[in-house]
């Protein structure tokens, strides 16, 4: 073998960060029933609201000024408003926070009462300043996809998730909804034979074969990889 083949490949190697890319840890926050307050009632503060309540949170807005859809939702008791200037107090018992008003200086300030408290703030115009970025998102049923440039271009960000968006069918949610059938039951076996199944299902290429023949015939095919391949125990594993 030449010396130059065995040099590992650019690809398998892993390079520091550099002094200026921002590290971030990707992660996905259960929201549910917990506290987020938006500071703003515009269009930015709207986009924030109904990714929020899509999570389930329990959504207080800060704003004098509400856009038409922030006011049809409070009409509604989905989100609670308090119709005021921001002030810190309105921070108390919040377990994320928004700065999404129009006034960089009022921005700035919610950030650093935020911080004071120890709590994650979000800043709309100022990545630098947030403790965590919204991503851009695809969702296919059960199957979420985040996008993310760091705060660098959420432009960018938007960009990628619409080149994804075309490549990506629905079907892939569909497929999601059959391995979500398997996993208890495949989780019962040993960690060898975990490793087994899983290869041999995801084998299967589900979404290729709902694409093709249907969500019908995607799943007789997958009925029938469960009776091949987890009756060894008696379990009751389809109907």
């Amino acid at each position: 073998m030449d010396a130059m083949d065995k040099r590992p490949k650019s690809e398998d190697v892993m390079h520091p960060p550099s002094a200026t890319e921002n590290r971030l840890y990707p992660a996905f926050l259960t929201l549910e029933g917990k506290v987020c307050v938006v500071v703003g009632g515009g269009h930015v503060a709207t986009r924030k609201v109904r990714s929020l309540l899509a999570a389930g949170a329990h959504v207080v807005v800060i704003s004098e000024v509400l856009h038409a859809d922030l006011q049809m939702l409070h009409a509604d008791n989905v989100i609670d408003v308090i119709p005021e200037n921001y002030a810190r107090e309105h921070l108390m018992a919040a377990s994320l926070v928004f700065a999404a008003t129009n006034d960089h200086e009022v921005n700035h300030q919610i950030a650093q009462d935020a911080h004071e408290r120890g709590m994650w703030v979000n800043v709309a115009d100022n990545p630098d300043g947030s403790d965590f970025y919204v991503p851009a998102t695809i969702r296919r049923q059960g199957l979420t996809l985040a996008i993310s440039t760091g705060g660098g271009s959420p432009a960018f960000a938007r960009y990628v998730r619409e080149l994804l968006e075309q490549s990506l069918s629905d079907a892939l949610g569909q497929a999601l909804e059959m391995v979500m059938e398997a996993r208890p039951l495949i989780l019962a076996e040993t960690k060898e034979r975990q490793a087994q199944l899983w290869n041999g299902l995801l084998a299967l290429h589900l979404e290729r074969v709902i694409e093709i023949q249907g969500y019908e015939g995607a799943h007789r095919l997958f009925g029938q990889w469960l009776e091949q391949h987890m009756t060894e125990k008696g379990r009751i594993i389809h109907e």
